[in-house]
């Protein structure tokens, strides 16, 4: 985690902006989640670059200036990744490559899978994404770097941990314990519900009695 005042900030700023929604959302896993988050709603450049920060001082504060580029998953990781290597530059003189993959590999012109920087052989990448469930896409996006780039995945850094059992148990500790690859994040799934339950932020509240009962119903089903 963050300091407790930069990560208050943080949520606030999620729920705000739209990125952390409740409701009723069916999830890639098939899981029907009373939340959603969705770092695509940060369309604007001040926005982009509020969540460039967060990510970029979560990295600086783990891998300092040890590693070479910042990886964002397509589609939602690209300007992630961007954003992510703009305020790492910006706000801590660390400059560094942004690089994202192709879904599919074009066969004219730059036939790269990868769009971005080109890195060597034993470049260390840090991956950057939105949320952690299953961790399905993760796995994917470090196998295109390791065997299409011949990369180091140092790690990735997301912005919510949802907090979900995996196949058996914690899926981040599932993950790890397959990939070998640590995942760290700036908030996860507990702190923001209790941080909003009942709290009014510039005259709203975004989480009733009735949307935390949801939560703890599907934490109940899920969580763990």
């Amino acid at each position: 985690m963050l300091d407790d005042i930069m990560e208050t900030q943080f949520i606030e700023f999620l729920a705000r902006s739209g990125a952390v929604k409740f409701g009723d959302f069916i999830l890639k896993s098939g899981r029907q989640s009373p939340f959603f988050i969705s770092t695509g709603e940060l369309s604007t450049g001040s926005a982009s670059y509020e969540l460039g920060k967060y990510f970029a001082k979560k990295i600086g504060q783990i891998y300092g200036n040890d590693f070479d580029a910042v990886f964002g998953p397509a589609y939602k990781g690209i300007p992630l990744a961007v954003a992510t290597t703009v305020a790492l530059s910006k706000e801590l003189s660390i400059n560094k490559h942004w690089v994202f993959d192709r879904k599919e590999k074009k066969t004219y012109g730059d036939a790269s899978m990868f769009v971005g920087a080109t890195l060597d052989v034993g470049a260390r990448v840090v991956i950057v994404d939105d949320v952690f469930t299953t961790g399905e896409t993760k796995v994917e996006a470090i196998k295109r770097l390791e065997k299409g780039m011949k990369a180091e995945v140092k790690g990735i850094v997301i912005a919510v941990d949802r907090m979900e059992i995996g196949r058996r148990r914690n899926a981040i500790e599932e993950f790890v314990e397959d990939t070998g690859v640590k995942v760290d994040a700036i908030t996860n799934i507990s702190d923001i519900f209790e941080h909003l339950k009942n709290r009014e932020i510039d005259g709203k509240v975004y989480v009733n009695d009735e949307i935390y009962e949801a939560y703890l119903a599907y934490k109940k089903k899920y969580g763990v």
